[in-house]
């Protein structure tokens, strides 16, 4: 039930993107305006750090319809400043989309975030988009096409906006750290070091107090240190990750998203290293933080499968199957 009203959700934001602005604007009932749009936006924005999908699958329609409305109601001068906030619901819905599966779905939504993005001017939403855009072509195994896209996005915000706010540098480092996942999904192991520690080096600059708006940049390079995590762990180092993960505590990792991000490595990096009860006491830990996350994720699924069938049964492992509704 709760995937098919999601995925209800993501199919009404593909509808929603494919009434174009004349319908869209015929059903609305109320006066657009920009900051309608950003209340909208900045809504889905605390349901997606918080991981609360029903609430983002239940919204995201309404924000891209009201988004097609706004550019069609506007005066010219504030066109960007629209285009700007659909691309980062276009950006949402992407990554709702992946987080089900649907990397069909996503890559025509992020698509979309990418057009918006680029047509408001604003680098620091195109190079959000442009992360989105780099996970979802690693779906399709298009590694170097991933690379090239977040490494030159950063380049050309270092070069046309500098790095003069913690937006920006926020923005520019979580180029690099997705430049550096790549490369170490890829094999190449001095690229990803090599990138993450100039994501690290940009990322310390921000981390005085949290600037507004609170972007999922900006975010991320607040919690830098769990993507270190995820790095190591693609590159087969299991040790590395775990180490990189006890230097972190999870009780100062405030945003749920990137709580559940830290314990999904965590699980990952055991179970590879064969340690299948910290594995699963990390699993639990993301059920804990957001229990849609391992009702919904492939990779809880599978990582349950696969602590069910490698070895002696774990107690509760059966009783979480049961709630993650895993077969």
């Amino acid at each position: 039930m709760l995937r098919r009203n999601l995925m209800a959700g993501v199919l009404g934001v593909a509808g929603a993107a494919l009434l174009g602005p004349p319908r869209a604007e015929a059903q609305a009932h109320e006066p657009v305006t920009v900051a309608g749009l950003r209340r909208l936006v900045d809504q889905a924005q605390t349901d997606y750090l918080a991981c609360r999908y029903s609430h983002l699958a239940s919204g995201l329609p309404r924000v891209i319809r009201y988004a097609h409305a706004a550019r069609a109601a506007v005066q010219a001068d504030q066109r960007c400043q629209v285009d700007a906030l659909m691309a980062t619901a276009y950006r949402h819905a992407t990554w709702l989309a992946l987080r089900l599966g649907e990397d069909g779905l996503a890559a025509g939504l992020s698509d979309q975030a990418l057009s918006a993005a680029r047509t408001s001017g604003n680098l620091a939403v195109e190079a959000e988009a442009a992360q989105m855009g780099a996970v979802v072509l690693r779906r399709f195994d298009q590694t170097d096409q991933a690379q090239h896209l977040v490494v030159d996005t950063a380049e050309r915000l270092h070069r046309d906006a500098g790095l003069t706010g913690p937006g920006h540098t926020a923005a520019y480092a979580m180029l690099l750290e997705t430049g550096a996942y790549t490369a170490a999904i890829a094999g190449r192991r001095d690229t990803a070091l090599d990138l993450h520690s100039e994501a690290a080096a940009a990322a310390r600059t921000t981390r005085h107090g949290r600037p507004e708006p609170l972007t999922p940049s900006v975010v991320d390079a607040h919690y830098l240190g769990v993507y270190q995590i995820s790095v190591h762990r693609r590159l087969g180092d299991c040790g590395a990750a775990i180490d990189a993960a006890r230097a972190i505590r999870p009780v100062s990792i405030t945003v749920t998203e990137r709580l559940v991000r830290y314990w999904e490595d965590v699980a990952l990096a055991y179970e590879a290293w064969g340690k299948r009860r910290e594995a699963f006491s990390a699993l639990l830990a993301a059920e804990r933080a957001a229990p849609q996350e391992v009702r919904l994720r492939p990779w809880a699924h599978r990582l349950t499968r696969q602590l069910r069938s490698s070895g002696p049964a774990l107690p509760g492992l059966r009783e979480f199957a049961a709630r993650a509704g895993v077969a």
